[in-house]
């Protein structure tokens, strides 16, 4: 049974591998590359453990609480496609969470973003940046809320920062506070 599970995971995790690595032949940069192979594979073993993890104890509920008597080998059948089903979809979330186009932007590129998301909290107002290394990665950072919190002792701006590429845009929210009289900004929230 050990082995069963285990030759499953690992060649799950080689599909990942192998389809991160074909990822990384389609251009990017060195930033994409890192992630598509070394990180999927983990993200999907991690991601799908978990979710083989999850489906055993799901299951085993659903056999207690359901009106139908199962035999062992139905139970164990069913188990097993509990376990995979999770496992792929967890696998899948996983490696979804770290696709983000914003690491397709250069080392300049994420430098003009930090920047810009900073001067984004510091002066309240909307504000952008392009991607020096590629030109085509256009950011906008919009402000879409400020309070104060403690009292009236800390001051917080949250901005919305999307990011085009390729025609393809993906947005986060950004939430920065600093201590009033004169802190400075630090990112609270992402």
């Amino acid at each position: 049974m050990k082995i069963t599970k285990m030759a499953l995971t690992a060649t799950l995790c080689l599909v990942f591998f192998v389809s991160g690595c074909q990822s990384t032949s389609k251009g990017g940069n060195d930033n994409e590359a890192g992630l598509g192979v070394f990180m999927k594979t983990t993200l999907c073993a991690v991601g799908g453990v978990a979710g083989a993890y999850i489906a055993k104890e799901l299951a085993g509920k659903y056999f207690s609480n359901s009106s139908k008597q199962y035999t062992a080998e139905e139970r164990k059948t069913l188990t097993k496609g509990f376990q995979v089903g999770l496992f792929l979809t967890f696998c899948g979330i996983a490696n979804y969470a770290g696709e983000t186009i914003y690491k397709k932007l250069s080392e300049d590129g994420l430098k003009k973003r930090r920047e810009q998301v900073l001067q984004a909290a510091v002066t309240a107002e909307s504000t952008s940046y392009v991607d020096p290394q590629n030109p085509n990665y256009r950011g906008s950072v919009d402000v879409i809320d400020k309070y104060t919190e403690n009292n009236g002792n800390t001051y917080c701006v949250v901005a919305k920062d999307t990011l085009v590429v390729d025609q393809t845009s993906e947005s986060i929210l950004v939430t920065q506070c600093r201590d009033l009289p004169d802190g400075e900004f630090k990112v609270v929230a992402v």
